[in-house]
């Protein structure tokens, strides 16, 4: 234990990080007065949902996450500028928090002030604590280690075909062990891959290069960032100091680049946030999202991440919002190379897409808003949920003897009242799942958290729509009134904003639930 004193000696000497300056050394190892207080608030409201009240990653929601939420209490986190075995900097960070981790349920934190952002590392940063069974201590382990110094990273030189060559023999090099893991093609499939797992003993899916998704980001300087420092918490190793040569770090940075299918499209974050709702004249019919109408609102490209990402798929959906004087639309829009819309098969699950809209105004956790219960404020969200199968059952009742060929059923007969309120208790109560004749495709409910969604019931469904698939494409619109007699709808005026993010379902990747890609937060405007 002498070694953890004197290192945590030499910390109150050097002192640490405070988030004041970003990256200034101060004076000593406390937190400036009043950031970790906040700080905790801010956790409470934004991270809590995924990473837990104790931050070790067991939050309500990591149920349906993979890869799981990091454990901040072991103090390993993947994404550094510094060699291994060193803590993150405060702008590392930030630029975590800020960016989200592609390839990951992680998302940006971009609509939320850089202030609270800031006050959620102070918090963060205090929950990295070692307990000494031998002592009976614990030790903070950003105090413990000390100030963490990035490594630098050169410019990236020019690459060119002619060091492509070059830049293949590195990677294929045994010693290296690149293609044990992810592959002579860069696809994830090395002989190792399914051998991997994370420091808890999950087991880790190999990144797949050719889908140019990079958890750090993805300019050369990120790639050569990773490969030198590693993923502190997984089996990706750091390839740092004499291990190798600076000029075949950037040969690997050059190959891992040009293995990218050049067919998949990787959208980021929209240097603008904010969706207009662009004001029209024109009628905007409720059921032909390809109206003419349309054709020149501007659309806004979306990345989302995929929650239980069982392979790697990046995924954008491509958005349009136009008002007329009392209405207002939403057109979402995403490639899917399948149409799936049975879900009355235990084997099969169908696509669909959601809007959800904060309707006070204030941005609420990601995950279906807040509770008072466990964040002290109530901050619900109203959710436009749009399902493929109601789209085919409406207007008629589809019957399991439609889905399966040839099946027969018995069927007695009985006068339609007495039916419905004994034999089909679930239309008798009004529940949307069992109504004969659905006035929309699209369920309008409500939530204040994990576990609370509710519907709004048959006479509070006001959102009307259609989806349209057409050659590989989904294309679904939602319509609604700017105004609403329903207490838990959002209400849309002139001028103001809410807060607005979606959510997509591929029913042939077995999506369903909780299992889907979600956006961060954005605005919409009106």
């Amino acid at each position: 234990m002498m070694y953890l004193r004197k290192a945590l000696s030499v910390c109150v000497g050097v002192g640490l990080f405070v988030l004041t300056g970003l990256g200034a050394p101060q004076d000593n190892c406390s937190y400036a007065s009043g950031d970790e207080e906040a700080g905790k608030g801010v956790y409470e409201k934004r991270c809590q949902g995924c990473h837990g009240e104790k931050g070790d990653g067991e939050g309500r929601a990591a149920v349906f996450l993979y890869p799981k939420p990091r454990d901040f209490t072991a103090g390993k986190f993947a994404l550094r500028s510094t060699p291994t075995g060193e803590m993150p900097t405060d702008d590392d960070l930030l630029k975590t928090i800020s960016n989200g981790i592609p390839g990951s349920a992680m998302p940006s934190f971009h609509y939320i002030p850089e202030s609270e952002r800031k006050e959620v590392i102070t918090y963060v940063k205090t929950l990295a604590v070692f307990y000494d069974e031998e002592d009976d201590e614990s030790f903070n382990l950003f105090e413990l280690r000390g100030t963490p110094k990035p490594i630098s990273v050169p410019s990236a030189p020019s690459f060119s075909d002619d060091t492509l060559g070059k830049a293949k023999a590195v990677y294929e090099d045994d010693k290296l062990g690149c293609v044990k893991c992810h592959g002579r093609l860069g696809t994830g499939d090395g002989p190792s891959a399914d051998e991997q797992e994370d420091d808890w003993g999950r087991p880790i899916k190999v990144r797949d290069f050719t889908k140019g998704v990079f958890k750090g980001g993805g300019t050369p300087e990120d790639i050569y960032t990773r490969f030198a420092t590693g993923l502190t918490g997984t089996s990706m190793p750091a390839f740092s100091g004499e291990q190798m040569a600076d000029e075949d770090r950037w040969l690997v940075v050059q190959y891992v680049l040009s293995l990218r299918n050049p067919d998949v499209k990787v959208v980021s974050i929209p240097s603008d946030t904010t969706i207009v709702a662009e004001h029209t004249s024109k009628p905007i019919p409720a059921d032909n999202p390809y109206d003419k109408v349309w054709n020149d609102a501007k659309v806004h490209e979306i990345p989302l991440n995929e929650l239980y990402q069982v392979e790697i798929n990046p995924m954008h959906v491509r958005v349009r919002a136009l008002e007329t004087d009392k209405e207002v639309a939403l057109l979402l829009e995403w490639d899917d190379a399948r149409q799936c819309v049975v879900n009355q098969k235990s084997e099969t699950f169908r696509d669909g897409c959601a809007v959800q809209l904060s309707p006070t105004g204030k941005f609420p956790f990601i995950g279906m808003g807040n509770s008072k219960k466990r964040t002290g404020e109530d901050i619900p969200v109203n959710i436009w949920h749009w399902k493929a199968d109601w789209q085919v059952d409406q207007g008629r009742y589809v019957e399991m003897k439609d889905i399966y060929d040839g099946m027969h059923v018995d069927t007695y007969y009985y006068p339609k009242e007495l039916q419905d309120s004994t034999y089909m208790s679930g239309r008798a109560v009004g529940n949307l799942f069992s109504q004969e004749h659905r006035k929309s495709p699209i369920e309008d409910l409500n939530a204040v958290s994990l576990g609370s969604l509710t519907s709004q019931g048959e006479a509070g469904q006001n959102v009307m729509g259609k989806g349209v698939y057409f050659e590989g494409t989904w294309r679904v619109l939602f319509k609604r009134s700017l105004s609403s007699s329903e207490a838990q709808d959002a209400k849309f005026s002139k001028g103001s904003k809410l807060p607005v993010s979606f959510a997509v379902w591929h029913g042939d990747r077995g999506d369903r639930n909780g299992q889907k890609a979600v956006s961060t937060w954005y605005e919409l405007k009106f």
